[in-house]
């Protein structure tokens, strides 16, 4: 799919300028990014070629909605939306995640960010996705220029949470301490978990096989698991380095599902996971506090409140019900 760009100002050649579907150019993309977000006033992560690949394999993601605008055979601004479902207040609801938005320095004034970010929305709504989901740093100009985009699409949008952290620096510790075996019973104990919270989170991400499959295999992945009959419990993430100087690995954790596992046992999970992260070279764990799950464990392990702060934007495209802030959100954040 290729998209003109009449009327839009533009910088160099035209001729060379088109949007079009993004070509898997994943080492070119990196760069981009990594370039662009330097100038950002926080420090982000260091989104790898690698990294973004795997993010196109998780189930029913396509090239298509990452709308890629190149300068011939040069990506020069950039975004994806990727399929999520989850329960918003009664409705099942099929969005994108959009992320990974980046414009080239040389480009920044140009305005192609908004013309990528307004193509991406028309792409989704032609493919039949009820929503979107945006996140954006607090403090960065990116909020500002998602409501204002909404308001000129007439899309009903709304902050609907405030995602805070918490971290913990990680003690070395030896690979050949550590078995690393995917255990079979991870994906199912996902599953079941995750089900428990979607019962009554406000809105809470709904997994397909196929997809808990890809969350417990993604690149850099580690899992942590505990089960003993009916009773499963697992901690998810992945390890990545981040943007600074000394390419610092850190441990992202995503899914907290204790389900019935008294405290100790969820501080004994815990450990196991940030063994597991430090096994594999992470040298600090950080981990996103959104109402679903108890965080006690983490502060018994010595997470610490960061101040860092991430807005999460919801756009419902049409029907009922309108976004609205919760209280609670199980969904991945990035």
């Amino acid at each position: 799919m290729e998209s003109d760009l009449a009327g839009v100002p533009t910088l160099g050649n035209p001729q060379r300028l088109s949007i079009q579907d993004f070509r898997g150019d994943f080492e070119d993309v990196a760069k981009l990014i990594q370039q662009s977000w330097a100038e950002n006033n926080q420090q982000h992560l260091l989104y790898s070629a690698d990294f973004i690949a795997s993010c196109f394999e998780y189930p029913e993601s396509s090239f298509s909605l990452a709308p890629t605008l190149y300068d011939g055979v040069k990506p020069i601004a950039f975004i994806a939306g990727f399929p999520r479902r989850f329960r918003f207040k009664g409705r099942e609801l099929r969005v994108i995640l959009c992320t990974f938005l980046a414009v080239s320095n040389e480009h920044k004034k140009a305005g192609y960010g908004v013309i990528l970010w307004n193509e991406l929305v028309k792409r989704a709504q032609a493919a039949g996705f009820d929503g979107m989901v945006n996140y954006c740093v607090d403090g960065e100009p990116m909020n500002g220029m998602i409501l204002g985009c909404c308001r000129a699409m007439k899309l009903p949008t709304e902050r609907i949470f405030s995602v805070l952290y918490q971290m913990r620096l990680l003690h070395p510790k030896p690979a050949s301490q550590l078995e690393f075996k995917l255990e079979s019973e991870c994906v199912g104990a996902l599953l079941q978990a995750g089900a428990v919270v979607a019962d009554h989170a406000p809105l809470a991400r709904i997994w397909s096989e196929k997809e808990a499959e890809w969350q417990c295999r993604r690149h850099g992945g580690v899992v942590a698991r505990h089960g003993s009959g009916t009773r499963q419990a697992v901690l998810t993430g992945y390890v990545m380095e981040i943007a600074n100087s000394q390419r610092t690995k850190c441990l992202i954790i995503e899914d907290v599902l204790w389900g019935t596992l008294e405290q100790q046992e969820r501080l004994v999970l815990v450990r196991k996971l940030l063994d597991q992260a430090a096994a594999a070279g992470a040298q600090m764990a950080i981990v996103p506090s959104l109402g679903y799950a108890d965080m006690e464990p983490f502060s018994a392990a010595r997470f610490r409140r960061t101040p860092r702060v991430l807005q999460a934007y919801l756009t419902v495209f049409k029907g009922d019900p309108p976004p609205e802030a919760v209280s609670a959100m199980y969904l991945d954040v990035f």
